[in-house]
């Protein structure tokens, strides 16, 4: 299949939290500086938030990072969009770590465009009753400096998750440059050239079952790629709780911390867990990083 711009885009809005949201219309954010100076994690009041909250303050933890501020809306944030407003106007030069629902999101969005926010990631993160792939992760962010999945995947795996994670670098900048690759023990990784290079690591199948879990048909066009040099991405504390894994990752891009960025528009990490935890119930969130 012949993968363009257009059609890949459609395909990662597919079924989840960002159709509802379209492409975000915001700016997003070119040159972010790596490290934040003062970070803030905002609550949506949603059922995730208690585990989200804990995996980006153990992100803090173990990047020596101790100056983050947690806000929470309560009620939800439809029930107070104003005091939304008010902290987005409170808190010019912070970098946002958000959780929140499918709807609060699409309120979070419209709101922090008008405040001039430059956003670097937006997530929708969806656990299903699937025996293939329970977990679901679809990225976009301003470029792979901004990257997310490495770092989840790490944890994922390591938790016997069998899970699918798609990002979309906006920034095509890097799609020219020379390939580069990522690695992590038992992944095989593989590049589509073009205009809209893309990269898919799989783990526990082979490339045609890793297409076919992305709803790509046929195999054809991949060149493998040989393991980095480098190390991967590596986390030391890992979690049984998905969603805190979540919020551990996001925060550890949030924060600067060093990650593989690859040369492609779009990557994708696909794993099969041979002994996977049970498959748990329906549940979906969004989530942002942006600077203020």
């Amino acid at each position: 299949m012949e993968i363009d711009r257009r059609n890949l885009m459609k395909g990662l809005l597919a079924g989840g939290a960002l159709l509802a949201l379209g492409t975000p219309s915001w700016t997003f954010a070119e040159e972010p500086a790596r490290k934040a100076k003062r970070c803030l994690l905002f609550l949506g009041d949603s059922n995730v938030d208690d585990r989200f909250g804990n995996g980006v303050r153990a992100a803090c933890a173990e990047t020596g990072y101790d100056g983050l501020e947690t806000m929470k809306v309560d009620g939800g944030l439809l029930s107070d969009p104003g005091t939304l407003v008010s902290l987005l106007e409170q808190t010019k030069g912070a970098r946002w770590i958000a959780v929140m629902d499918d709807a609060s999101a699409a309120v979070f969005q419209e709101l922090a465009r008008t405040a001039g926010g430059r956003l670097l990631s937006v997530g929708s993160h969806t656990s299903a009753k699937d025996d293939a792939c329970p977990l679901r992760h679809t990225w976009l962010t301003a470029s792979s400096a901004q990257g997310v999945g490495g770092f989840l995947v790490s944890r994922l795996i390591a938790a016997r998750e069998s899970v699918s994670i798609t990002e979309s670098f906006l920034n095509e900048s890097s799609a020219t440059s020379k390939p580069t690759g990522w690695s992590a023990p038992g992944f095989s990784s593989y590049r589509r050239a073009g205009s809209d290079a893309m990269h898919l690591h799989c783990s526990g199948l082979s490339l045609l079952e890793g297409c076919a879990q992305l709803g790509l048909t046929g195999g054809e066009g991949w060149t493998p790629i040989p393991p980095p040099i480098s190390a991967s991405e590596r986390v030391s504390r890992q979690s049984l709780q998905w969603v805190e894994s979540v919020g551990y990752a996001v925060a550890a891009s949030a924060l600067g911390v060093q990650s593989t960025q690859e040369a492609c528009s779009t990557r994708a990490f696909v794993h099969r867990a041979y002994n996977p935890n049970p498959l748990r119930p329906t549940q979906r969130f969004v989530s942002f990083v942006m600077d203020m």
